[in-house]
């Protein structure tokens, strides 16, 4: 099943490896293969493929100040309804301890990652940029089932009607929220959209397809037109056209009819490394049939390929793989996008604004490009409260989520 199957090694014994973990690291096409991965806890994988974890509700990056090892927490967003939000935390802000200690490149994991509770010291920095402490925040993790549809308005800007969504995640169980949804901005009379996958490291296939239905051109998805195609190793390849033919809906997805079509010949993505998968699946799939124009902060990551969970229901012992078997081409056979899409207009995250508000950079930028209206305020931006010289080190959401994957069902 393994994509790079004719290039793994074959001079090891099985029956000398001892440590699951690592004779599967063992048999991997490093570093092209930068997402396979084995966990012995299949319930808890399960259960983060349909968004529900042990979690505190607030998504942050993580930056190193200038000149010293210390760091400091950034929100970009809160889970309604999660301990963090009863908490009364927001995007944007600042936190620098915890539990009393100071984040340092050395304990960051331990103090963030590995702890069910904590106390989060928030902050502010001077016009210098040292942070000083402004109040504690007590959170104690519970399990969390996140909806991906994190915001969604229609805003009217001189009189033209955008539609805004902010999806975090590719999660079959939601289908019928996303109905509701582009049900509203057809009843609203959207004419433009602005999807926002800035924190969407992807997901179901199925998902991908059904939002991209719904999206697309109406002759498109009436045609169900071909979405994209599915390149397995050869093995498999050959298996598949004996047993199912060569149009097998393992090898061909189309556009699907859903129940409600925009019919658009445009859309507008928000994008940063944490767009990945399956919301790079979105993007390389929808340029064949419409513009597809990407504002961002960065290229998207780069994942091309899909996965598969692997688990022994007999054993039952909470062993699973998750290997790539797969890589996907859109209509035009476009793959190998290993550096990701680059954004058509670059424009910086700050976490300043609230999302889904003409304040905030991004979606700014996003309606000026649709209306031609600027609506960025020039003074906000220059007196922003976060540093410019500060190092980002790593993102919560893309580490937790770097093996999110396409679920074939």
């Amino acid at each position: 099943m393994y994509l790079w199957n004719d290039l793994m090694p074959q001079d090891i014994d099985a029956k000398s490896e001892l440590d699951p973990k690592l004779y599967f690291e063992k048999l991997l096409f490093r570093p092209t293969d930068r997402w396979s991965f084995i966990t012995d806890d299949y319930d808890g994988l399960i259960n983060s493929l349909k968004g529900i974890e042990t979690s505190f509700g607030h998504n942050f990056k993580l930056f190193l100040m200038p000149g010293s090892n210390d760091v400091v927490g950034i929100v970009k967003y809160v889970v309604p309804n999660s301990p963090a939000d009863l908490a009364g935390i927001h995007r944007g802000d600042k936190f620098f301890k915890v539990d009393g200690i100071k984040l340092t490149t050395s304990n960051y994991q331990e103090l963030l990652f590995e702890r069910g509770s904590y106390t989060l010291t928030f902050g502010e920095f001077d016009a210098q940029g040292a942070i000083s402490p402004v109040e504690d925040k007590k959170l104690t993790a519970i399990e969390l089932a996140e909806n991906p549809i994190l915001i969604h308005k229609t805003l009217d800007v001189n009189g033209q009607k955008i539609g805004y969504l902010s999806y975090n995640q590719f999660i079959q169980e939601y289908g019928d929220s996303l109905n509701t949804v582009f049900q509203q901005f057809k009843q609203d009379g959207v004419t433009d959209l602005v999807l926002d996958l800035r924190y969407n490291p992807g997901g179901s296939i199925t998902t991908a397809i059904l939002l991209s239905s719904m999206i697309a051109p109406a002759a498109v998805v009436e045609n169900k037109e071909v979405y994209a195609r599915m390149v397995w190793n050869d093995h498999v390849t050959e298996y598949i056209v004996q047993e199912e033919g060569e149009n097998s809906d393992n090898l061909v997805s189309t556009f699907v009819i859903p129940e409600v079509n925009l019919n658009l010949s445009k859309v507008y993505i928000l994008v940063s490394r944490n767009s990945a998968s399956a919301s790079e699946l979105v993007i390389n799939c929808l340029k064949p049939y419409m513009e597809v124009i990407l504002v961002g902060s960065e290229n998207t990551t780069g994942k091309y390929v899909g996965s598969i969970t692997l688990h022994d229901k007999e054993a039952d012992n909470g062993w699973a793989m998750q290997p790539i078997v797969l890589k996907s081409a859109n209509a035009d056979g476009f793959t190998d996008f290993v550096d990701g899409f680059s954004p058509d207009f670059f424009v910086a995250d700050d976490f300043d604004a609230e999302l889904g508000t003409l304040e905030e950079d991004m979606l700014a930028k996003s309606i000026e490009l649709i209306t031609g209206i600027s609506v960025a305020d020039p003074a906000r931006v220059a007196s922003s409260t976060i540093p410019k010289n500060l190092k980002p080190i790593i993102d919560q959401r893309l580490a937790a989520r770097q093996n999110m994957y396409f679920d074939l069902n």
